[in-house]
């Protein structure tokens, strides 16, 4: 701009500025053209390879050397017996690494638990955007969705707690009845040796001071109180199986129905090809934009397949091995190791016990506890008094 006045020079500038915003404008529309359609316009997420083909509207591939660690990471998270931290070391030593070939910080792998793009979601939330994707999720939106419960809390972790006493399995699991306090547990020193006691850690309360085999030993009657009747397990267990055999018609019906979906789609794509190849019906333009249309649908279709895939689980052996869970849960708690035990205590009672005037009761059992006993009592509620039994016509 050499030679040129002030004047010029500005007016120069402001058109320069000028076709620079238009620039940015048609760029930041054409990105949000292409969100609307589940089209990927940035750098491909860890996971995830971008996708260029002509012949094909899917802007994400999955990652083949990565993408099964980023699903084994959720498929961990979601089990709540390991935290994030472990998660990231064990798929961290079965080779997850970033595209430069680097470890993942723990703060970049809580930030991948939370995006929706791997369950299938394109979000920007500068634009106030929410689509859904054009390409495979690595995840069903299910796992996604636990995953996040568990991080925000909405969920029971059964991880063990971080700082544990081998000596007392129940210590921040039971409770004092009085103040709701954790009770914690400690060595007291007696004239000849010492001794190991579960307290109330609330100053203003000491509600409960008791020995260590005290509590354990009434911890593992209230275990035995609620252990159900065999023959109502059995009944429950019929109850799951039916509802699983009709979940499993149902899936069937839906697989099948989707299949003649899919297979309709691609029947739709070989005539369009054969009007535009062989019989020259339609022009170059009108082919592409309804391949594309074509394309797009047949990918939507083959994800909602792969979402109904069917799920291969021996129910059967699942129930068999809860119920035996379930009729040996005290004999099983002694054996446990202080892991297993605290896992355990965290299944059965979700919120934990309170113990107060030498006694536990807790606000919320497992699911499975919860039902065999109200099955239990309707049936003992069904059964007539002794002598008053109905008189039957012979």
């Amino acid at each position: 701009m050499l030679g040129l006045d002030m004047r010029t020079r500005k007016v120069l500038a402001a058109f320069s500025q000028f076709d620079n915003d238009v620039r940015a404008e048609r760029t930041v529309a054409g990105m949000k053209a292409a969100i609307e359609k589940g089209r990927w316009t940035f750098k491909a997420p860890l996971g995830y390879l971008n996708a260029r083909s002509k012949d094909t509207p899917i802007t994400l591939m999955p990652d083949p050397d990565r993408a099964p660690f980023v699903a084994k990471a959720f498929d961990l998270y979601a089990t709540g017996c390991y935290n994030k931290l472990q998660v990231l070391k064990i798929v961290t030593d079965l080779g997850l690494r970033t595209s430069k070939g680097k470890r993942l910080s723990p703060q970049s792998f809580d930030k991948l638990l939370r995006k929706p793009i791997y369950a299938g979601w394109l979000t920007v939330p500068n634009w106030g955007e929410r689509r859904r994707g054009n390409f495979e999720p690595l995840v069903s939106q299910e796992l996604f969705d636990n995953v996040q419960a568990l991080m925000d809390g909405r969920r029971l972790s059964v991880t063990p707690h971080l700082l544990n006493n081998p000596d007392f399995p129940l210590r921040r699991f039971a409770q004092c009845g009085h103040c709701g306090t954790p009770l914690t547990g400690s060595w007291s020193k007696g004239r000849n040796k010492r001794y190991p006691y579960y307290r109330c850690h609330n100053g203003k309360c000491n509600g409960v001071k008791i020995r260590r085999e005290e509590l354990e030993s009434s911890f593992v009657k209230y275990l035995e109180n609620l252990q159900p009747k065999t023959e109502y397990i059995a009944l429950f267990n019929e109850i799951v199986l039916d509802v699983w055999k009709e979940k499993q018609v149902l899936a069937i019906a839906r697989h099948k129905a989707l299949q003649r979906q899919l297979e309709e789609l691609q029947g739709r794509k070989d005539k369009l090809v054969d009007a535009f190849v062989y019989r020259k019906e339609i022009d170059q333009g009108t082919y592409q934009e309804q391949l594309d249309k074509v394309n797009e649908a047949i990918t939507l279709a083959e994800m909602e397949l792969n979402d109904a895939k069917l799920d291969e689980l021996d129910v059967e052996a699942v129930l068999n091995f809860s119920q035996h869970l379930i009729l040996n849960a005290a004999r099983l708690w002694t054996e446990f190791s202080l892991e297993q035990k605290q896992r355990f205590q965290k299944i059965l009672f979700p919120q934990g016990v309170q113990f107060s005037e030498g006694a536990f009761r807790t606000a919320a059992t497992c699911l499975i506890f919860s039902m065999l006993q109200q099955t239990e009592a309707q049936k003992e509620r069904m059964v007539a008094p002794r002598g008053f039994e109905p008189l039957l016509p012979g």
